[in-house]
């Protein structure tokens, strides 16, 4: 065997460990970043579940801190600019070889009141040698400009952007108020499945009852054997509806973690006692009029329509002339070893200019057009908003007041139901009755306690999505 085979089997045990601890790791990690669910969960902490992981709020949220500094850098837009730029180089020249005549002198004398003896020449000698030069350049410059008037362009922009931010504030508001109505729409119907389960189970329980009530009977020669037959399928068709409400169960359950933005399945129950208070429908009338006063993705669909208008007023100030002030200053330092090399210069400059584009090929006038477009465009969305939120609150009204009959009709059946049963079982158990009949009462008592359940959660889930629609804040504790 050789030592690459020996050094083989190692390798993929490090790379499987290394494996397990990269999935353990991510585990561990997906584990940290998940919000803690509590096992009895109430719809307040399954709200605050979403909207803590929601990934619309995030995105809002970052529309809306980018339209934050779009509306700064308007206003700083108004202001002037600054520039500085700055230069040095330092250079060095070296003459090779370089011929100069030196001159040795004696005699100078120079007394302390300034007077000087004239020097007199001893010896003049011819000197070559390397000679090298130093000299530095520098230089520095700073300007700033301003524009006083640009047809009011700026001051619209700054208009515009201050728009544009209340926009992108009202929809990251109606988003949360979407993300608390997911929530609750997916706790209502866990609800609906949980109770209708509970009904699934109490009519398995009374099928079962009947069915060993009836065996015994076909075994004393008090019913007939298609009674028991009967009898069966009926348990049976009830063990289905049993099968189809634990699985709704599941889904609801699931429904609920994704509204919440779980990533990972949690254990949680929810409470059922709710008391369902079907007496307040709300009027149209005020419905509406109150939505158009508050509801949030009106307020951004006007804010937008507003921020084109204002737009409109930008391409329209290209059609005047603007005037810019300016002021630049400017500083230049050079040495060197010789006198007549170094220099020192300071400059300052004021200028006040205009310009006036008279004719720029129709561009201007494109624009001035585009954007009276868009205004329009602005304007026909928000209309149509109004109208889809005004057919939307006559709808849920309208379900609202059907869901609040329906629970009256149904809790009333279910009284005649509950009575209905009584009487067939007592018929057939004295022989005055069939079997039939026993069978048909426990059915309509089925139906109509599922009736009372999905009338009372239709109400729930109608008056959370009219909450939203007119832009009241939710009050499901």
């Amino acid at each position: 065997m050789t030592r690459s085979d020996v050094r083989r089997p190692l390798g993929w045990r490090s790379a499987g460990v290394l494996s397990l601890l990269a999935v353990f790791g991510a585990s561990a990690v997906l584990a940290q970043d998940a919000p803690v669910v509590p096992k009895q969960l109430r719809l307040a902490d399954a709200i605050k579940i979403a909207l803590g992981s929601s990934t619309q709020l995030g995105t809002d949220q970052a529309a809306l801190d980018a339209a934050g500094k779009a509306k700064t850098a308007a206003w700083f837009n108004l202001g002037p600019d600054l520039r500085i730029s700055g230069t040095r180089s330092s250079n060095t020249r070296k003459d090779f070889d370089k011929v100069s005549q030196v001159t040795t002198l004696e005699g100078d004398v120079i007394t302390t009141a300034g007077d000087t003896i004239k020097q007199v020449p001893v010896n003049t000698a011819t000197v070559v040698a390397d000679v090298t030069e130093e000299s530095t350049f520098k230089q520095g410059q700073l300007t700033s400009s301003i524009r006083l008037f640009d047809g009011f362009a700026n001051i619209n922009r700054v208009r515009a952007a201050s728009q544009d931010q209340a926009a992108s504030g009202h929809n990251l508001e109606y988003t949360r108020k979407r993300v608390q109505e997911s929530v609750i729409s997916a706790y209502y119907n866990l609800l609906r499945a949980k109770l209708l389960l509970r009904v699934a189970e109490e009519g398995e329980t009374v099928a079962k009852d009947q069915l060993d009530r009836t065996q015994a009977l076909y075994e004393l020669g008090s019913a007939a054997r298609s009674d028991v037959l009967k009898s069966q399928v009926q348990h049976g068709q009830t063990r289905l509806v049993l099968v189809r409400a634990r699985n709704n169960v599941r889904q609801t359950h699931v429904d609920l973690e994704y509204a919440m933005n779980l990533t990972m399945s949690a254990d949680f129950d929810i409470d059922t006692t709710v008391v369902i208070d079907t007496v307040q429908v709300p009027a149209y009338e005020g419905e509406r009029d109150y939505a158009m006063a508050h509801r949030d993705n009106l307020l951004a669909a006007r804010a937008r329509e507003r921020a084109a208008q204002v737009r409109t007023g930008i391409a329209k100030g290209a059609l005047l002339p603007s005037v810019d002030f300016q002021y630049a200053y400017s500083m230049t330092r050079q040495t060197s070893e010789f006198r007549l090399g170094a220099s020192k210069n300071d400059n300052r400059q004021w200028a006040l200019f205009g310009s006036w584009n008279l004719w720029d090929r129709y561009q201007n006038y494109a624009n001035i057009a585009e954007a009276r477009a868009a205004a329009r465009t602005n304007e026909y969305a928000r209309k149509q908003a109004e109208l889809d939120a005004v057919r939307e609150i006559r709808q849920l009204v309208n379900s609202m007041d059907e869901a609040r009959e329906r629970f009256a009709v149904a809790r009333e059946n279910v009284v005649r139901s509950r009575e209905d049963l009584r009487l067939a079982q007592e018929k057939f158990r004295v022989g005055a009755g069939t079997i039939l009949d026993t069978i048909t009462a426990e059915s309509d008592l089925t139906l109509t306690r599922a009736s009372v359940v999905e009338a009372g959660v239709d109400y729930l889930i109608a008056r959370a999505n009219l909450t939203r629609a007119t832009g009241r804040e939710f009050t499901e504790q």
